[in-house]
């Protein structure tokens, strides 16, 4: 999941006097949603007319490497895909994730391919299409962002205190990845907290699946995501914000970014809900498990909030 969720927490929990000042006078976009905001268009009326929620696709993009190891410019395939549900009406937020190794129906492409190369194939565009045809949601926007820009926004943030399960070992020197880390609460900085995120497997061969390292990345999330709601983190947000925008492509307007920023601030944490999509493996990669799936995709977009508990008084 979580590169591109993390992108969304950053951008949504840095609306601030100080953030708009800092933007304002760094980016064109910055100034059209401080005007935006000064005519009152960042309401979730007007910055989505007519609708009481919106669908985001979320899209954490891993590089691609020559076989010299050097970067290339592709686009990339995203391993992290999550899907966000944002209710204005009910004042809630649902987060699927869809592990990388789904197996999918790609248009324009034979047979079955993983849903990360969706991306790769044919941009953010093709890959919520995907999305759509595989879950029955569509998305109304996408946000795409570069992993190695999560790793400084980490270390941007001071670092991050994590529990982590288990003693996590692997070297890549071809695509100069290193994890080393021991088990127990700890604070991770922004290599530490990437490296926690893509770990796959050790250096023995031993792998773990997709919804174990969902499981770390989900609770990588919610302890960053606190961390920068603390009021000591609000003078860091501006330079946060001015970094998790560097490299990332979405089809959000500045208005609208800055509408979800300041809702999801108003809804707060514990309002939002995140669950996986449900797969079974097959050979090296996973299949949807469609009963399953239906039922978790019905509980984060579809279903109606929990009455109120009460009693006769």
């Amino acid at each position: 999941m979580f590169r591109g969720a993390l992108f969304l927490v950053f951008v949504l929990l840095s609306v601030s006097a100080g953030t708009v000042a800092y933007w304002l006078v760094s980016s064109r976009p910055a100034r059209e949603a401080a005007g935006a905001a000064i005519i009152g268009e960042l309401s979730p009326a007007r910055a989505f007319p007519g609708r009481d929620s919106v669908n985001i696709l979320l899209l954490g993009r891993d590089e691609d490497r020559d076989r010299r190891g050097q970067v290339m410019d592709t686009r990339g395939r995203t391993d992290a895909i999550l899907l966000a549900h944002v209710d204005f009406r009910e004042r809630r937020i649902g987060m699927l994730s869809i592990p990388r190794d789904t197996l999918v129906r790609i248009p324009g492409y034979r047979g079955r391919h993983r849903i990360n190369a969706a991306n790769q194939y044919g941009g953010p565009e093709l890959a919520a299409r995907v999305v759509e045809d595989l879950t029955g949601v569509a998305p109304d926007a996408y946000v795409l962002v570069d992993y190695r820009v999560f790793a400084r926004l980490v270390d941007e943030a001071g670092g991050v205190v994590v529990d982590v399960d288990k003693e996590l070992n692997y070297d890549d020197n071809w695509g100069n990845l290193h994890i080393h880390l021991k088990p127990g609460l700890q604070r991770l900085n922004g290599e530490q907290a990437l490296g926690l995120v893509r770990y796959r497997k050790s250096n023995d061969g031993r792998g773990d699946t997709d919804q174990e390292r969902i499981a770390r990345q989900q609770r990588l999330l919610h302890s960053l995501a606190a961390r920068l709601a603390r009021p000591s983190s609000l003078m860091k947000l501006p330079r946060l914000l001015a970094i998790a925008t560097e490299e990332t492509r979405t089809n959000l307007t500045s208005g609208q970014a800055l509408c979800l920023a300041g809702f999801v601030r108003s809804v707060g944490t514990e309002n939002i809900r995140m669950g996986v999509l449900p797969a079974t493996p097959v050979r090296s990669a996973l299949r949807v498990d469609e009963h399953a799936a239906r039922r978790v995709i019905r509980e984060i977009f579809f279903a109606p909030p929990a009455p109120e508990s009460g009693g006769e008084g």
